[in-house]
């Protein structure tokens, strides 16, 4: 290409060394570039890019402490900041196999390493632009989301085009894949790997394979490609998500920790790992892995109010399982973040969820009655708009406080919510299903116990019914129905204990705090006066 064609073109030079931004721009108009833009960090960069299209971008991957060039470059994608024939290279002094696959993830157009020569700029920059220009059509479908047309125009440039025909058949068998158009993918790529076992077609083979439900042909396939660098990563995905669908939660979170140490910055890798760990019980881990999703996400576009907060709802799950001492010292450091939570976001935006967080927090002390007066504030307002780890949060936090309606009205807004066809997503209506599954098993174990509490109670067996309404209330220490047969069952019973005196003044608690029909308050009131003439031990007790 002649210094003509450069004349016309924009291109952003992106790097934190100012001696670097000046070689490389002489370098550029050596070329014939004249539109020579510099960039000193990612915001200067973001900033450019939002105010005009640019032809060709050169980012340095480490750019100060700010966004690097892997967090930019994900940034420009996912908010369509790229030009459809906008060529991004990549430029590093760093060979580090993390960098080295990161890069290979986010697929930009080339990767040079520094020090580099002014023709070696040239080619790769010649490369990608002639890549671009010959599969233009295929591009320009592909920024509008119309992956049909886009594959239609791979057919063409595959027919038309044979020195192209190979970059438009690996774009051509990722587009099936995407349009859900799993058996004509799995010929294609057959009929590709006759000619060459590519490692991409094999691997959207195994793929096929995957959504075809064909598991050992995808295994196989799938544990072979783990020892090339271009496939090593994402054959790692595939595979942990492989064994979560064969229920092998332990295996998939070794498997899936080999990726997230390959390519540490991809930020949905490091929250389905997380979910994994919440899956296997896991909960410290699962903090551990929160908490560096805090710190990886900063200066991403992933940087959001919702990773803070997850970190804080992962120690809670931790607190729940951890001793006194530990539980005490865990949901402080949770309380920590979420008083911290102002110093970066608008907390007003996030009032439902500290709420749901905070009684959480008093749910796991044992603070009950605090638990339910916090989320009390929020029971009137919408689930709509609840992300998704909001609204998991929330069926924890009233199935904890023994509200079981409140919690399967979440649950069934989660169904809705869950519909994407990603690891990421799978995990997340796995860790629904276990809840669901902790609601069916409790709401069978309660009906089993309360029945035998009623049998007890009208064979006058009324100690022990008691016994059995106390462990029901255990259960569901909010619920007015057992509260109510509680008290009940006292009101006969021969007497009490320094326990039972405790679960007496709490059934009443709860009996006070809700709105009973006339003829449940009545007999609430008939029972007080019961018991404070017939146990001694009640007659101080305020009921």
């Amino acid at each position: 290409m002649d210094q003509s064609f450069f004349r016309c073109k924009k291109v952003l030079v992106i790097d934190d060394c100012a001696p670097v931004r000046a070689t490389v721009k002489g370098m550029l108009q050596q070329m014939g570039f004249e539109a020579i833009h510099l960039a000193k960090d990612s915001g200067e960069a973001m900033q450019k890019c939002i105010e005009m299209p640019f032809d060709f971008i050169l980012c340095d991957f480490n750019l100060g402490d700010c966004k690097d060039g892997y967090q930019l470059f994900e940034a420009l994608k996912k908010q369509q900041l790229l030009a459809p024939l906008c060529c991004f290279i990549v430029i590093s002094a760093e060979a580090q196999s993390q960098i080295v696959h990161g890069v290979i993830e986010l697929q930009p157009d080339d990767y040079l390493l520094k020090p580099f020569t002014a023709p070696a700029l040239e080619e790769r920059i010649c490369r990608a632009i002639r890549h671009r220009i010959e599969l233009r059509k295929v591009f320009f479908r592909l920024f509008e989301h119309d992956y049909a047309e886009a594959s239609r125009e791979c057919d063409l440039v595959i027919r038309t085009k044979p020195d192209y025909a190979l970059q438009a058949m690996r774009l051509k068998g990722e587009l099936l894949l995407k349009l859900g158009q799993y058996d004509k993918a799995e010929v294609f790529y057959q009929k590709v790997l006759q000619q060459k076992a590519y490692s991409w077609a094999r691997l959207g083979h195994a793929l096929s394979c995957f959504y075809l439900e064909r598991w050992e042909d995808t295994e196989l396939e799938l544990v072979d490609l783990t020892q090339f660098g271009d496939t090593k990563v994402e054959a790692l995905d595939w595979l942990s998500r492989l064994y979560v669908r064969h229920g092998r939660y332990q295996l998939a979170f070794e498997t899936l920790s080999k990726a997230a140490t390959l390519s540490p910055k991809n930020i949905s890798r490091q929250k389905t790992l997380s979910n994994l760990c919440v899956m296997l019980g896991h909960t410290d881990v699962a903090a551990r892995i929160a908490g560096k999703i805090v710190q990886g996400a900063r200066h991403s576009i992933d940087d959001t109010a919702d990773n803070y907060l997850n970190h804080a709802r992962a120690l809670v799950d931790q607190a729940k399982t951890s001793n006194l001492l530990e539980k005490a010292v865990i949901l402080q450091n949770a309380a920590k973040l979420l008083d911290a939570l102002h110093k970066r976001f608008n907390v007003d935006a996030l009032k439902r969820e500290t709420v749901i967080l905070r009684s959480r927090m008093n749910s796991c002390r044992g603070a009950i009655k605090e638990g339910r007066e916090l989320i009390q504030q929020i029971q009137d307002l919408p689930l709509d708009d609840l992300s998704i780890d909001s609204c998991m949060d929330a069926a924890k936090a009233y199935f904890e406080l023994g509200d079981l309606y409140s919690s399967q009205l979440c649950i069934d807004r989660l169904k809705t919510m869950l519909y994407d066809d990603d690891f990421l997503t799978e995990t997340q209506r796995i860790m629904l299903q276990l809840e669901q599954n902790k609601h069916e098993s409790l709401k069978q174990q309660i009906k089993q116990i309360n029945t035998e509490a009623t049998d007890a109670y009208r064979m006058g067996q009324f100690g022990r019914a008691v016994m059995l309404f106390c462990e029901t209330f255990d259960y569901m220490p909010t619920n007015p129905v057992i509260a109510l047969n509680l008290l009940q069952a006292m009101s006969k019973s021969a007497g009490v204990t320094g326990e039972t005196i405790n679960y007496a003044r709490n059934a009443a608690r709860v009996l006070r705090q809700n709105q009973l029909e006339k003829s449940e308050q009545e007999r609430f009131e008939k029972y007080v006066i019961t018991l404070k003439k017939t146990q001694p031990g009640l007659a101080q007790v305020q009921l």
